[in-house]
């Protein structure tokens, strides 16, 4: 992976303007803190939804994954609607985490 990429000039010239002000040493710490930003937001969201969900089967994701796969006879349609969304946000956060992760280990 290249250590550079093109960035158009309409996007820099924000980025450079941060850095001119004082928010940023540069332009790279200001993507880094930009993104590091963005992952503490979303794993914030993922957790408030996952706790919600948590909250409302009294149960993690993977045992109520167990429950909905190993149902026999009729589905409760509330239920499989909700597995689908939780399990989007078990996604959500790993991703997100993974990102996270990434940034600290490049960060110097």
């Amino acid at each position: 992976m290249a250590d550079y990429v093109k960035v158009p000039k309409e996007i820099f010239e924000p980025l450079a303007e941060l850095v001119k002000i004082g928010l940023f040493r540069d332009e790279k710490d200001a993507l880094v803190r930009i993104l590091q930003e963005q992952a503490k937001n979303k794993i914030h969201y993922y957790k408030g939804k996952i706790g919600k969900m948590k909250k409302k089967y009294k149960v993690d994701f993977q045992e109520f994954k167990k429950t909905i796969e190993e149902r026999k006879g009729e589905e409760i349609f509330e239920e499989w609607d909700d597995f689908i969304q939780w399990e989007s946000y078990e996604k959500g956060l790993k991703y997100w985490t993974n990102i996270e992760e990434a940034i600290k280990g490049k960060v110097k």
